[in-house]
């Protein structure tokens, strides 16, 4: 639905995750979730930082499967294991809002330093949330797709009155609303204080990463089908197979 630039190598090796010594991060949220006693800035020093979001799209795509994505908030911590996504490659991409160097109102953001929050609505109701990513001036991004929801279930259903957890967050629009998060975070960064992504315990293998072209996109021309859509093998919450 969004972005483009050179195509890359999509068999690059992805960073191993830190070791934790605390546990799995799904029970740790959730621990965090439950007992107010411990503090969300335990889990921000484990957060990716900006240097990640330099990459190019296809890269930061790809490597944000299975990483948690936190949003702390009025209704506490509510968090989501990412299963989904695309990359959108800057002003060589037709589906790219920033296509031929195109700058809007809208859209100034994707120019901005990777690891800024780039939101937008659909039908002037849904929100779609993305991370620009690469170098400033390059306007990359990484559209997130969906979530499998890991933390705060009970209020993600109150949130997005959708009492089938199996529907809370399989689609774009649906885990926005799901995990409580607005327009406040346009321009914002992905590793602030109110939201942030952690890396797994275990990152998935390349066998378990499936490479497809892009939704919504068929005015794209050529690259309608660019297999720029990556999503985890066999998750229920991935929006489409």
């Amino acid at each position: 639905m969004l972005l483009a630039g050179k195509r890359l190598n999509l068999n690059h090796k992805m960073e191993p995750a830190p070791a934790k010594a605390q546990g799995s991060l799904d029970r740790i949220l959730n621990a965090a979730y439950t007992n107010p006693d411990i503090k969300v800035g335990i889990l921000r020093r484990e957060c990716i930082g900006k240097d990640f979001f330099l990459k190019d799209a296809e890269i930061v795509a790809k490597g944000l499967l299975g990483c948690f994505l936190v949003h702390q908030g009025e209704s506490g911590i509510l968090s989501g294991k990412i299963v989904e996504t695309e990359a959108y490659l800057g002003i060589d991409d037709p589906a790219s809002h920033s296509y031929q160097g195109k700058i809007t109102p809208r859209n100034k953001i994707m120019y901005e330093e990777g690891g800024t929050i780039y939101i937008y609505s659909i039908y002037g109701v849904y929100l779609c949330f993305n991370i620009v990513v690469s170098k400033k001036n390059d306007p990359q991004a990484v559209f997130i797709r969906a979530l499998e929801p890991i933390t705060g279930k009970d209020k993600m259903v109150k949130l997005s009155g959708r009492k089938n957890t199996r529907m809370l967050t399989n689609g774009p629009a649906k885990w926005v609303q799901a995990l409580g998060i607005d327009k406040s975070f346009l321009g914002t960064k992905i590793y602030g204080n109110g939201i942030f992504i952690l890396r797994p315990d275990v990152l998935p293998k390349s066998k378990d990463i499936v490479s497809a072209p892009r939704v919504g996109i068929d005015y794209a021309g050529r690259a309608k089908n660019w297999k720029l859509r990556f999503y985890l093998k066999n998750n229920p919450y991935v929006s489409r197979k």
